[in-house]
C-alpha cells in the first residue's frame, strides 16, 4: 500500500470512529420501530449523503449538496454490499447553473428516472430536473415551479407515485398541502391539502399509497410522519434521537428489505460524516 492510500485509509478509519463515538445510533424510537442497521459514508463518499435518498429496489440513489464548495452529485449504491458503485461529482447541468441554481435536494425514483428538487442561489425560482437513472447523467428535461405552485421558493422534496404516475411536490416550512404535477411533463395537476404543516421537511416518499415524511423538525428529535393522501390525515410514524452532536435530518427512502428494515433515512452528523439508517415498520 503506497503512502496516500496509508492516509486515506487512516483518515477513514479515524472519521469512523469519530463517528461511532460521537452517534447515539438514533436508537430512541415511536411504537415498535426500531434501529435495525447504520451505514456510514465519510470524506467525498460522505458527500453523497447530504440530501436525498431513494431506491427502485435494487441500488439506492443518494443526492448531495455543500454550497459552500460547490458541491452537487448524485451516487448509485448497491443495497446488498451498501458500496458505492456510480457516481456523478458535478450532477448540476450546465443550463440550470447559468440560471444560477446550485442545490441538489431530495429525490424520487420512477420508471428509470430520477426526479430531484433543485433550488436556486437566491430560493426564488425552484425546479424539479430529471436525472437517467443508469447513467446518473442529466436527461435535459427539467420544470421551473412559479411562486402560485411552490411559494416561499424553496423546494426541499420530490415523490414519485408509482401507481398513480404522478409526482409530489410541497414546501420545507409551514406547507400544509402537497402540489400533484404530471410525472411526465412535470406540469401541476392538482393540489391535496393535509390536515397539519410541517417544519423543516427534507424528504419524502410513497409507498402503498401513503406519503412519508422526514423532517429535520428539532435539535435532537427527528420526526417521519405519515400522510394519507386520500384523507389528508397525518400521524407520526417514527421519532428518534439521531445523535449526541448536531445532527441534520435529510430524505427517506420507503421500501422492505430482507433484514427487517422498512425506512431508511438519510443523517448528516459533523465533518462530512452521512448515514444511511434502517428501521424497521
Amino acid at each position: 500500500m503506497n503512502l496516500f492510500k496509508r492516509i486515506a485509509a487512516f483518515f477513514v478509519g479515524a472519521m469512523l470512529l469519530f463517528a461511532n463515538a460521537v452517534d447515539n445510533g438514533g436508537e430512541n424510537s415511536l411504537g415498535e420501530a426500531k434501529l435495525v442497521s447504520t451505514d456510514r459514508y465519510v470524506l467525498c463518499d460522505g458527500d453523497f449523503l447530504t440530501q436525498g435518498i431513494t431506491t427502485d429496489g435494487v441500488y439506492y440513489y443518494c443526492t448531495g449538496a455543500r454550497t459552500y464548495t460547490g458541491f452537487n452529485g448524485i451516487a448509485k449504491i448497491d443495497m446488498k454490499t451498501k458500496e458505492i458503485v456510480q457516481e456523478n461529482r458535478n450532477a448540476m447541468p450546465k443550463e440550470m447553473k447559468k440560471q444560477l441554481f446550485n442545490h441538489l435536494g431530495g429525490c424520487s425514483y420512477y420508471e428509470g428516472k430520477i426526479y430531484v428538487a433543485v433550488e436556486d442561489l437566491f430560493r426564488k425560482h425552484p425546479a424539479v430536473a430529471v436525472f437517467d437513472a443508469q447513467t446518473l447523467e442529466f436527461t435535459g428535461q427539467y420544470k421551473i415551479l412559479g411562486e402560485d405552485i411552490q411559494p416561499n421558493g424553496n423546494l426541499s422534496w420530490c415523490a414519485a407515485d408509482r401507481e398513480k404516475g404522478v409526482l409530489y411536490t410541497g414546501i420545507s416550512r409551514g406547507g400544509d398541502f402537497v402540489n400533484v404535477l404530471d410525472i411526465e411533463t412535470l406540469e401541476p395537476i392538482g393540489r391535496i391539502t393535509l390536515e397539519t404543516s410541517f417544519h423543516r421537511v427534507q424528504g419524502a416518499e410513497v409507498y402503498d399509497k401513503i406519503l412519508y415524511i422526514s423532517c429535520n423538525d428539532t435539535d435532537r428529535k427527528k420526526h417521519v410522519y405519515a400522510a394519507d393522501l386520500e384523507t389528508g390525515k397525518v400521524t407520526t410514524v417514527l421519532e428518534r434521537s439521531a445523535a449526541t452532536l448536531p445532527t441534520e435530518a435529510e430524505g427517506l427512502t420507503v421500501f422492505p428489505t430482507e433484514d427487517g428494515a422498512f425506512f431508511h433515512v438519510v443523517d448528516v452528523v459533523a465533518m462530512s460524516v452521512g448515514s444511511i439508517r434502517h428501521y424497521s415498520r
